[in-house]
């Protein structure tokens, strides 16, 4: 009797045909991620076989870390690809620093996401095969993950900023690398090397040729059962998320979530509350000690601010909610005017302070005129007295009767002039340099996480 099985090679069209019917519009734009390895090789092939069946319109980003001596020639040979198929293909050279303690490879693969981010398309796909997703799955459980990292690489996701980013298609992720290099032997395809895929100093080097081969020979399946077994996790973290959203409807205060609400739900689902609304933010996932302790934490005091900083993300406890922001820079140095500037002035990573011109509220405007204006953060000691009948009072008391939160505080800037404080924005003004009821003046605000100053 024949073998009815479809020839390996077959398997690259078929899985791409499907991914394109699962997701991709009509017509749409689609670009590859083009390594000039075997993997992207062969997925450009595919898609330039299938575009004029999808109407879709092709073209390839390679992204050049400058990291190895033949990137030039990668750069080249895939340049020459591209051209020889008629197909777009954009460069994107990136800068990868070499110091911090990120490792070099981590660093290379978030610049290369950010340049696939910017791209002008609807779908940036990737050759990720089926060991890459069962490597994946064998590296998160030795890190301890949980439901999301072991579910590992999901066939399609989000991948540039908001709405309307482009989205991240790996269409192989179910076809086994053989399959692959069949289909290129078939072609006539030509690939390149990365002789850096040889060195076992990295994590998913040495599972590949350390580990897979022994797995290989007692569990030859061993991919596709661990392909499945992520799978499988990804729906239990579905489930997990959507139990999460249903809970997040009950608990949300604003733009934050009420904790005695969510610590009524028990540890178990206050923590997946907590997870799921961080990667709703964007914020990285935090590791469960964290999770632990800030669980403990929520439970203090009613008073107490406790924070949770990481990955630059703070997570606060502020009027019995939680809160998460951006880390603001506490840092930024002095800022000195001679002439006070017309209006906006950015703080270096700390967004933007606006003046608007009120009747009889804020500075006088005549006080800008009388001499250079500093702008900093409070050191210590500060006082001012916001009213003529009362005395003095500390810049400390002051931000705590605003009910501003501690990680605000440090960051927040200040107006002074000769070293004395005249004015906290938002929240008070000395008496000295305040406009009288019949007085034009400027009341400042702050807004800390303003990305862009706005249009004049």
């Amino acid at each position: 009797m024949a073998n009815s099985r479809k020839p390996l090679h077959a398997e690259v069209l078929s899985a791409v045909r499907q991914s394109l019917q699962n997701h991709a519009g009509a017509p749409g734009r689609v670009c590859v991620g083009l390594s000039g390895g075997l993997d992207s090789v062969v997925l450009l092939s595919a898609l330039h076989v299938l575009a004029p069946e999808f109407r879709i319109h092709l073209r390839a980003l390679h992204v050049n870390h400058q990291l190895q001596p033949e990137a030039e020639r990668w750069e080249a040979f895939c340049l020459d690809s591209c051209a020889r198929l008629g197909i777009p293909c954009d460069v994107v050279r990136v800068s990868v620093d070499c110091s911090g303690g990120e490792s070099l490879e981590a660093r290379a693969r978030a610049l290369r996401y950010q340049a696939f981010g910017r791209q002008p398309a609807d779908l940036v796909a990737l050759a990720h095969h089926q060991e890459d997703q069962a490597e994946t799955v064998l590296i998160q459980l030795l890190r301890g993950a949980g439901l999301p990292g072991l579910s590992a690489m999901p066939e399609i996701r989000p991948l540039g900023p908001g709405w309307g980013g482009p989205q991240l298609l790996r269409p192989l992720l179910r076809v086994p690398r053989n399959a692959l290099r069949e289909y290129a032997t078939l072609h006539h395809l030509s690939w390149v090397e990365d002789p850096s895929n040889l060195s076992t100093q990295h994590v998913r080097n040495y599972l590949r040729h350390e580990v897979v081969p022994v797995l290989a020979r007692r569990f030859p399946a061993w991919a596709n059962t661990l392909g499945r077994s992520a799978a499988h996790l990804a729906e239990a973290g579905e489930l997990l998320d959507q139990l999460a959203e249903s809970d997040f409807s009950v608990c949300r205060s604003g733009e934050g979530i009420r904790i005695a609400s969510a610590l009524a739900l028990g540890e178990s689902r206050a923590a997946n509350l907590l997870r799921w609304w961080l990667r709703q933010q964007g914020a990285p996932a935090a590791h469960q000690k964290q999770l632990e302790d800030w669980l403990r934490q929520s439970r203090g005091r009613e008073d107490r601010m406790p924070s949770l900083t990481w990955g630059g993300w703070s997570l606060t406890r502020f009027k019995g909610c939680w809160q998460l922001n951006p880390v603001l820079c506490g840092d930024w140095q002095e800022l000195y005017f001679e002439r006070w500037p017309q209006g906006e002035i950015r703080i270096p990573e700390a967004g933007l302070l606006r003046g608007q011109l009120m009747q009889g509220k804020g500075v006088r405007l005549s006080w800008f005129s009388e001499g250079p204006v500093s702008v900093r953060r409070r050191q210590g000691g500060e006082r001012l007295r916001p009213h003529p009948d009362r005395p003095s009072r500390t810049l400390r008391n002051l931000l705590q009767e605003a009910g501003l939160p501690s990680w605000w505080r440090d960051a927040m800037p200040l107006l002074f002039r000769e070293g004395r404080l005249v004015c906290v924005p938002g929240v008070a003004v000395d008496v000295s340099v305040q406009a009288s009821p019949g007085e034009t003046g400027t009341w400042f605000q702050w807004d800390p996480f303003a990305s862009e100053p706005a249009q004049q």
